[in-house]
C-alpha cells in the first residue's frame, strides 16, 4: 500500500475507533500538515465538525464542549507553533479535569532539527498538563494490530479516573493525500468509565451526615445533571446554588439563582447559614459564594469521580469518590420522609424573591 493510503487507512481507523467509544466533536484549525487527519474526521459522519482559524479560540471551544458534555472533544491542529497556542486550554482541561484529546500534525523525523519550516520540539510539548502523551509514530502498516489500540489508550487516559487532556502527536510524511482502504476490525472491546455507586456503608454514613440537617448543595463543574440534583434538593428540602459552568442551573423551586446579590448582605448572609454542605464538582466560582462558605463553621462534603481533592480551604470532613448522578438517588432514597423544616427552604425562598425584586 503507498504510504500517503496508509497514512489515510491509520488515520481513518483511529477515528472509527474514537468515535465507536463515544467521541462527539471535533474542532479543527486547518492547516496543511494536519491534512490527513482533517480529511478523516471531515468524512466521519458521527462526528460534529467545528472549524476555527485560530488556534486558541479553536483550543477554547473545544474545552467548552467536553466541560458541557463529559466526553472528550478531538483537538487538531498543524505542526510547529500552532499547537503552542492550545497550551492555555489545556491547563485549564487540565485542572478542571475535563477530557480532551490533543491531536497535533508534526514533521517527519527526518525534518527534526535542520531547521524544517513550522517545526518545533513537540515531544511532551504540554508537560504535566496531560494526563498522558504519546507520538504515535509514522503510520505503518506492518503495525496495523495496533492502530485501535493507541487511539483505545489515549480515550482511557482521557475518561479515567481522574479526567483530563491527553497529548497525542502525529508525525505525517507527505504525500498527505491519500485513500483509506479497509479498516482492522474491532477486536477487542474498549474500556468505558463506569458508574460507581456508593459501598453501603460509605452511603449510611453520609445520610447521617445529611439527613434532617440545614444544608446546601453547591454544583460546580463536574455535577451531576439537572434532574438528579433536583431529586436530591427535594429529598433533603434543601437549595442548590449551581455556578454556570456546572450546566445545572435550572427554573426548578429549588435552585437559587441570585444568592450571589443577597449573601452580600450581612444579615442575610448570617441567617442563612447552613450546618452542612455538599459540593458536587468543583469549587463555586462566585467569590461572594466561596467567601460565605468559608466563613461559615458548616461541615463540608465533597462528592466527585475523581480522587483528587479540591479543597483550597481545607475544610472538607468527608470526600465521596463515587458517579455523582449515583451518589444523588442513592441519598435521596435513604433520606426520604427525613427532610429539614419548611423553614429553613422559605426563608431561602424569601432572600431569592427579594433579590430578584430588586
Amino acid at each position: 500500500m503507498q504510504s500517503a493510503n496508509v497514512t489515510a487507512t491509520w488515520c481513518a481507523t483511529v477515528v472509527d475507533e474514537w468515535c465507536a467509544l463515544g467521541a462527539r466533536d471535533v474542532v479543527l484549525a486547518p492547516g496543511s500538515r494536519s491534512t490527513p487527519m482533517a480529511l478523516a474526521l471531515a468524512a466521519e459522519a458521527r462526528l460534529r465538525l467545528h472549524v476555527f482559524h485560530d488556534e486558541r479560540s479553536a483550543s477554547f471551544a473545544a474545552l467548552g464542549m467536553a466541560m458541557a458534555n463529559g466526553v472528550p472533544t478531538l483537538l487538531l491542529c498543524t505542526s510547529g507553533t500552532a499547537a503552542v497556542n492550545f497550551h492555555a486550554a489545556v491547563v485549564e482541561a487540565s485542572h478542571a479535569e475535563v477530557p480532551l484529546i490533543v491531536l497535533t500534525a508534526d514533521r517527519p523525523p527526518e525534518l527534526q532539527g535542520v531547521g524544517a519550516p513550522q517545526t518545533i520540539d513537540q515531544q511532551r510539548l504540554f508537560g504535566v498538563a496531560v494526563r498522558s502523551f504519546v507520538d504515535v509514530g509514522v503510520p505503518d502498516d506492518e503495525r496495523r494490530d495496533e492502530w485501535r489500540r493507541s487511539a483505545q489508550r489515549a480515550w482511557s487516559a482521557a475518561t479515567a479516573q481522574r479526567p483530563g487532556p491527553v497529548h497525542v502527536n502525529l508525525p505525517f510524511r507527505e504525500p498527505l493525500v491519500g485513500m483509506p482502504g479497509d479498516l482492522p476490525a474491532r477486536e477487542f472491546e474498549s474500556a468505558t468509565r463506569k458508574v460507581r455507586a456508593l459501598p453501603t456503608e460509605q452511603l449510611s454514613r453520609l445520610s447521617i451526615r445529611l439527613a434532617g440537617r440545614r444544608g446546601v448543595i453547591v454544583a460546580g463543574v463536574g455535577a451531576p445533571s439537572t434532574s438528579a440534583l433536583a431529586r436530591l434538593a427535594d429529598a433533603l428540602a434543601w437549595p442548590v446554588l449551581a455556578e454556570p459552568r456546572s450546566g445545572a442551573r435550572a427554573d426548578h423551586e429549588r435552585f437559587i439563582r441570585h444568592a450571589d446579590a443577597f449573601l452580600r448582605h450581612e444579615p442575610t448572609a448570617k441567617s442563612l447559614q447552613p450546618d452542612v454542605v455538599v459540593r458536587f464538582g468543583a469549587p463555586h466560582a462566585s467569590k461572594v459564594i466561596a467567601t460565605w462558605l468559608r466563613d461559615s463553621d458548616a461541615e463540608l462534603v465533597v462528592v466527585s469521580e475523581s480522587p483528587f481533592l479540591i479543597d483550597p480551604d481545607r475544610r472538607c470532613a468527608m470526600h465521596v469518590v463515587a458517579a455523582p448522578d449515583a451518589v444523588c438517588d442513592d441519598v435521596a432514597a435513604v433520606v426520604a420522609g427525613r427532610a429539614a423544616t419548611n423553614d429553613w427552604l422559605d426563608e431561602w425562598a424569601m432572600a431569592e424573591r427579594t433579590a430578584r425584586a430588586v
